[in-house]
């Protein structure tokens, strides 16, 4: 009877045993959904940070757009600075939404940092429950001296926990299938910096050449500016040479009427046309004094404009040796 009731409660105490071995299966697998979960939602954050670096690539690929329109406007803005400061005000516009992204990624690395401390604490929870499963096992041993008669409650046991360790190494199986697919997005965001990177080197040759043509633009313009100077110098030394003319004019016809009035008086002699005569005479000496005296001043001021164009001529001759 004594033996009997030891074997009976040597057999509660396996089944308790065997029992608390399902209970720790039960929690390992309930631990390794959590663990598919969060690699999920790790998954889920790569994606959202492989969409946000696509969205990133199509900023700077706009940026470039509008950097080439810039580049394509400058030949032509003389006139056009409201547009110039229209674009600059756009680009701004895209830095911020820029550094909005790049704050978004920062929260995404922080989010992702606390999904590792997350792993971390759970990594802890198994460690203990392994220890735990190694202080079961010891028992077990210790108890296996006597568990002669429960081999076959055993070996379900056993067959259960290959099931389980079936599922556990199916689960692996996907975390590591998960973790691949994180390699290739992340070689893949990779490829789209070295994008990146090349698209900002394109938008600083396009600037260099803006550069390059707003300088031909300023010299252009200073060209132009002297050109028109010696066209206005030009026009006034014109205006001054068809004044001398006027003047040389009104010298000839009085020297004409003049000539005209003597010759009458000379042809017909003293009569009633005399004062016809002495009118013309008149008239002539009073327009030939009168163009006399403005071509001196007309004349002056040919010497001075006649100056200045040879001063102009001699700038613009050592300017083009230069």
């Amino acid at each position: 009877m004594a033996r009997k009731s030891e074997e009976q409660q040597v057999m509660k105490v396996l089944i308790e045993l065997a029992e608390e071995e399902n209970k720790l299966t039960e929690s390992m697998i309930d631990m390794m959904a959590q663990t598919n979960q969060l690699a999920a939602r790790r998954t889920a954050s790569s994606d959202m940070r492989t969409t946000l670096s696509e969205e990133r690539t199509e900023l700077a690929r706009q940026q470039t757009k509008f950097v080439a329109k810039n580049t394509d406007l400058a030949e032509k803005r003389t006139a056009s600075s409201d547009t110039r400061t229209t674009l600059s005000e756009e680009r701004t516009e895209l830095a911020r939404q820029q550094t909005k992204f790049i704050s978004r990624s920062a929260e995404l690395a922080e989010k992702r940092t606390e999904s590792a401390d997350r792993q971390t604490d759970l990594s802890e929870e198994r460690t203990e429950l392994a220890r735990q499963q190694t202080k079961f096992i010891s028992r077990s041993a210790e108890l296996a001296e006597k568990r002669t008669e429960s081999a076959d409650r055993r070996t379900d046991l056993s067959e259960e926990r290959t099931e389980l360790a079936r599922q556990q190494t199916k689960f692996i199986s996907r975390s590591a299938e998960l973790a691949e697919k994180r390699t290739e997005l992340s070689e893949y965001r990779t490829g789209m910096a070295k994008d990146r990177t090349s698209l900002a080197n394109e938008r600083t040759d396009l600037a260099s050449k803006r550069t390059g043509f707003s300088e031909t633009r300023t010299t252009l313009a200073e060209e132009r500016k002297i050109l028109a100077t010696k066209r206005t110098l030009l026009s006034t030394y014109r205006s001054v040479l068809a004044k001398g003319r006027t003047e040389l004019a009104f010298i000839r016809t009085g020297l004409a009427f003049i000539a005209l009035g003597i010759g009458l008086m000379r042809y017909f002699g003293l009569g009633m046309w005399t004062i016809v005569d002495g009118s013309l005479v008149v008239l002539g000496a009073a327009s030939s004094i009168f163009g006399i005296r403005n071509y001196m001043v007309t004349r002056n001021y040919e010497r001075i404009f006649q100056d200045k164009l040879s001063r102009l001529i001699s700038d613009a001759q050592s300017v083009n040796i230069n």
